[in-house]
């Protein structure tokens, strides 16, 4: 009976990282060619009102689903459990209508105090959203919690695949109209509406079973369900969202900041637009960081669940060294190449200094998300409160005076310092726990020199192929090329110094073709 829920849990965590996964792709991907279609200052208006529409996602994916997937699977009585998704729904929908109606009546506040009075309609139009996610929210976290992960992960990738091919075809046929840049936003942000509704259709049956119910909650268990949604429930969605958290302060104050320094309001929007560019790299960076870590998560909840505290210590160790040699390496990479990603994916090569600070970011993104994914696992997810709070106030506090001072590259550096310390702090908290990253002076210097010599390695195939750049097609092609090498040239190096054994190796997707392809190791560093 204990290796079943074990299975179980495996599975479905299996499922949903790799929905989960997919689906940060196709969002990070959609953004270059909406930049393509509507340049700087049409993207720079869509990522202005983005952080509002994030926050409802991860809301609806990510947050309270994880935190009502937890009750329902404690609850065995299935009239209590019943009452406990009702109660939590109406709880839900409370919130949301405070949401919608704070954002819809506020909306020409919030937009002056973003330095552009018409963003006000992309405010009322994602504002709509949060009316929908309380749906999502508890159909999504009521499969979760009976390990039915089928449904939600469609859903996720339904609801993508619909908003993207919303916002690429409003952005075509806006262009091609004549709409203004905010008439498209305004658009594109309903299409994220009619994602949601889209993803509802898979929780059909749910919502039936809920129509024709006659439970009605007791006060005691929605006051008590109340308590843990804006506590626990709202923690989770807030981690979730940090990174969605960093571009709301942005949101607030970059433009301001350098209209401040100097710039014009159009010149301002302009250089926003650029600086957002970063928000598609960091995606795939950390995408890319955390997708072998996370695969090895349902090892560590079957490890949990089965009470094997070593072999639990062992993998988490194991996790953060890769998600750290994966997070320095996808880092050095993006940044060398960052003056041809650059051109080759948005155009241009304006505002490299800041997209490549800002690709700092992903490494300390990277071990405090997965920080926070150790900590849920161990149901204490109370001790990083405290994390998260150091990082919004340092972003608050430095964001402005240092865009005033250094431009975007300015805000780029308060979005590391912040995350830089916030990953400081969260070792702290996981000490407290008795928890160990497990990641040794020796393995970072290890680490740090495969980077380093793939960098150098990266470089010379980019200065030799120079000849490649005479248009954004072939200045696709070069970075393709150094992509490759540099994957090559990282683990040949990561082999030949034994930055892992065979043995972890082979735990890790894809590890055993490694081996086999490079066969020779060295214990060099």
């Amino acid at each position: 009976m204990k290796n079943k829920p074990a299975s179980f849990a495996i599975k479905g965590a299996t499922i949903l990282t790799f929905a989960a996964l997919l689906g940060k792709i196709l969002s990070a991907i959609y953004r270059v060619p909406f930049q393509n279609m509507v340049g700087n200052r049409g993207f720079y208006i869509y990522q202005q009102i983005y952080p509002i529409y994030g926050l409802a996602m991860t809301i609806g994916l990510t947050g309270f689903p994880v935190y009502i997937s937890k009750i329902i699977a404690k609850e065995i009585d299935e009239k209590k459990r019943n009452e406990q998704i009702i109660a939590i729904l109406y709880i839900l929908l409370m919130i949301g209508i405070c949401i919608f109606l704070f954002l819809f009546l506020y909306s020409d506040t919030i937009a002056n105090f973003m330095g552009d009075n018409k963003l006000n309609s992309l405010i009322k139009s994602v504002s709509w959203l949060y009316l929908v996610v309380p749906f999502l929210s508890v159909a999504r976290g009521y499969n979760q919690g009976r390990q039915e992960m089928i449904p939600t992960a469609l859903s996720q990738l339904i609801e993508q695949i619909v908003r993207i091919g919303s916002i690429i075809i409003v952005a075509l046929v806006g262009t091609v109209k004549g709409w203004s840049l905010y008439q498209i936003g305004s658009y594109a942000f309903l299409g994220s509406i009619v994602g949601a509704f889209c993803a509802l259709v898979f929780f059909s049956n749910f919502f039936k079973e809920i129509i024709t119910a006659k439970y009605c909650p007791s006060f005691s268990v929605t006051q008590k369900l109340f308590k843990g949604v804006v506590s626990e429930g709202l923690v989770i969605c807030l981690f979730a969202a940090i990174l969605v958290l960093l571009q709301l302060v942005d949101s607030f104050t970059l433009k301001n900041a350098l209209q401040a320094k100097g710039y014009g309001m159009k010149s301002a929007e302009n250089l926003k637009g650029i600086y957002d560019r970063s928000q598609t790299l960091l995606q795939l960076g950390l995408v890319l960081a955390m997708s072998f870590s996370t695969s090895l998560l349902p090892t560590l909840i079957k490890n949990k669940l089965e009470r094997n505290g070593k072999k639990f210590q062992q993998d988490i160790q194991l996790v953060y060294r890769i998600c750290m040699s994966i997070s320095i390496a996808a880092t050095f990479g993006l940044i060398v190449l960052m003056p041809d990603i650059n051109k080759a994916l948005f155009g241009s090569s304006q505002g490299d200094l800041a997209l490549s600070i800002s690709m700092l970011t992903i490494i300390f993104a990277g071990i405090i998300l997965l920080d926070n994914a150790i900590l849920q696992s161990t149901s204490n997810y109370k001790k990083n409160i405290l994390v998260l709070i150091v990082i919004m106030i340092t972003k608050i506090l430095t964001n402005f005076q240092f865009t005033v001072y250094f431009g975007i590259a300015g805000a780029a550096c308060s979005s590391v310092l912040s995350m830089a310390i916030g990953a400081f702090f969260s070792k702290i908290a996981l000490k407290k726990m008795a928890i160990n990253r497990g990641v040794s002076n020796k393995f970072l210097k290890k680490a740090v020199s495969c980077s380093l010599i793939m960098t150098f390695v990266v470089l010379l195939v980019r200065l030799s192929t120079r000849f490649l750049t005479f248009s954004r097609l072939a200045n696709f092609g070069q970075c393709l090329l150094c992509i490759l090498v540099g994957i090559i040239s990282y683990l040949y190096f990561a082999r030949y110094c034994n930055l892992f054994s065979d043995k972890e190796w082979k735990s890790i997707p894809g590890g055993k073709y490694i081996i086999s392809f490079f066969k020779n190791r060295k214990d060099v560093l």
